[in-house]
């Protein structure tokens, strides 16, 4: 197939990533993927455009005059804001199939042009639950995914304290004051690791909360030095679209405790590839991180167990075929 890969995306960041890995992946497959972004944005596309705003004429008629000059099979879109513009230009131009992927867990607003979609994608029941007001003429659920090969199953010991660590975007939804507070009832036997950025008012503000308690804040730090570093990893968002996080810890072979709420729903299975507990529970937090700490089998049993789920379920070689045979199922109507 012959498909065009669209975002608008501004700066490299987890979706960007998706779309690039998506693109080489299809590629390897066999297929002609060209990209179109913005000239000066972080996918190095081969298509630029404006891509101004979600009511870009001036785009639309861009990328419309493409897609009646060259023969594509597929356009898939992957930013909310690109969805109406992509619509608009593929309207009335025969042959092309329209597919956009939904990352977001808020509901879509209903649009006219959506009629023109041929498919939607959803890493999650949750956020395709949120599509049915749509009523979509095809959907599935595909998730996100991992290169299983790129990360190294490796359990370690557990450290003195227990080093429970937190990476990704520190923001109140991410569930940090939850894990401070649960980390008040640990005891000296725990650390608190807090890697990642956010905005620095809060992150002050969380500072100061854990003032006196042992945590700390390395900042950006890369995976293998990250999973060293902790025993648990902790997740204990109060909303989560997906999680990718919780795929790399599970392939590299760190116990975790999640929220079961949104993505981790969908990913883990209580007990036997991490710990699910409630939102805004730290007690439970804690309950489950000292559960993980204390069972030595435990661990082995669910770090083993959470390492095969993510070969069989969401390494990239297994999860970027389906995407292939959604294409293809749109084509073939």
């Amino acid at each position: 197939m012959r498909i065009l890969q669209v975002s608008s995306a501004r700066r490299l960041g987890g979706g960007e990533t998706h779309v690039l890995e998506l693109t080489g992946k299809l590629r390897e497959l066999g297929h002609e993927v060209l990209v179109a972004g913005r000239a000066a944005g972080p996918l190095q596309p081969d298509i630029a455009l404006p891509f101004l705003n979600s009511a870009d004429f001036l785009t639309a008629l861009r990328l419309r005059k493409i897609l009646r000059l060259e023969t594509f099979d597929v356009v898939h879109a992957h930013v909310a804001r690109d969805y109406t513009v992509v619509a608009a230009a593929a309207w009335g131009v025969p042959g092309v199939k329209v597919v956009f992927t939904r990352h977001l867990l808020y509901p879509v607003k209903r649009h006219a042009l959506y009629r023109r979609v041929d498919g939607w994608l959803a890493p999650t029941r949750q956020i395709l639950n949120t599509l049915a007001p749509l009523n979509p003429r095809r959907s599935a659920v595909v998730p996100n995914w991992v290169d299983a090969g790129k990360f190294a199953f490796r359990p370690h010991a557990l450290h003195t304290p227990v080093n429970v660590g937190l990476l990704g975007q520190i923001s109140p939804h991410k569930g940090h004051d939850d894990a401070v507070e649960a980390l008040r009832t640990l005891g000296p036997q725990y650390r608190l690791i807090v890697a990642g950025k956010g905005e620095p008012a809060y992150v002050d503000a969380l500072k100061r909360k854990a003032a006196g308690l042992p945590v700390e804040f390395p900042g950006f730090v890369s995976l293998p030095e990250f999973f060293d570093m902790v025993d648990v990893l902790a997740v204990p968002s109060w909303e989560e679209p997906f999680g990718i996080v919780l795929l790399e810890a599970m392939a590299s072979g760190i116990p975790l405790v999640s929220t079961a709420c949104g993505g981790p729903l969908d990913i883990v299975e209580n007990g036997q590839h991490g710990l699910l507990v409630q939102p805004r529970n730290p007690s439970q937090l804690a309950q489950a991180i000292v559960r993980l700490a204390s069972d030595a089998g435990l661990r082995a049993r669910i770090t083993a167990q959470a390492r095969e789920r993510v070969e069989r379920d969401f390494d990239i070689n297994r999860v970027v075929p389906r995407i292939a045979d959604f294409y293809a199922s749109a084509a073939r109507d």
